[in-house]
């Protein structure tokens, strides 16, 4: 499936009432879980704006080609993904072709809709982040129910954040594997 996607992130304190914040305006749970992510990269990708990620999640093995991506007031990128059988296998492929894994990370994450936005909780070492997907027009309404203010919202991705984090921390980004992957 190949889409523009459009999001924003917030970092967040306290996940619990959040959570009761997004029941209470409607958001329906669909899933929660250990997020396992493995980047690759041919030493081309990433220095032209373009991720190649192969993620395992709730029994599910996807993986996301993203280019073109901007920052303004949200992220936004060409997204296209596919779900695949195998994982180890796809790993293979990938590896033959000449791409290597650039950084895995894991997150803790739970799902939410609310209209034809999807909102999660995504628990890093590093913080916990509510990221909010969907149109531009539904974004800002769905941020502006949890009394977050757009302005605020973070563009980066995961792995910028947590550069910037270790660079604050003074020390060095690794491989944020802290869980053990199930699936």
């Amino acid at each position: 499936m190949r889409a523009i996607e459009t999001e924003i992130k917030f970092r967040i304190g306290d996940e619990n009432e959040i959570e009761d914040m997004l029941k209470a305006i409607g958001a329906e749970k669909i899933s929660e879980g250990l997020e396992h992510n493995e980047s690759f990269d041919n030493g081309a990708l990433r220095r032209n704006g373009m991720l190649l990620r192969l993620r395992k999640f709730n029994g599910k093995n996807i993986l996301t080609f993203k280019a073109g991506i901007s920052k303004d007031k949200f992220k936004k990128a060409e997204e296209t993904e596919t779900e695949i059988n195998d994982f180890q296998k796809m790993k293979n492929i990938l590896r033959s072709l000449g791409f290597k894994v650039s950084w895995i990370y894991e997150k803790k994450r739970t799902n939410f809709v609310l209209g034809g936005t999807k909102i999660s909780i995504d628990r890093l070492p590093f913080g916990t982040f509510l990221e909010i997907e969907g149109d531009e027009e539904e974004i800002r309404e769905a941020a502006e129910k949890l009394g977050l203010e757009i302005g605020k919202g973070i563009t980066k991705t995961y792995r910028r954040v947590y550069e910037d984090y270790c660079r604050e921390k003074g020390g060095e980004p690794e491989t944020m594997v802290l869980w053990k992957a199930k699936g």
